[in-house]
């Protein structure tokens, strides 16, 4: 696992940074579904992952996010 770091957010910067990364992960989601080559796929599935996990702790938190 990589470095840690804290960022601090205000409810508003949050929330946008959390509708950016739903807009990524839709995207995401359609670049896979019209991807051909299988390695490609994996890695977008991947970030995919890693995104949505990043999605759901941006969910959890009130106003600080570590990651």
């Amino acid at each position: 696992m990589g470095q840690v770091t804290a960022l601090i957010l205000t409810p508003q910067e949050r929330d946008e940074v959390r509708l950016a990364l739903e807009t990524c992960v839709s995207d995401l989601h359609t670049e896979i579904v019209h991807t051909d080559r299988y390695e490609f796929r994996q890695e977008l599935k991947a970030r995919r992952v890693l995104l949505h996990g990043v999605l759901q702790r941006l969910a959890g938190a009130p106003a600080a996010v570590t990651g």
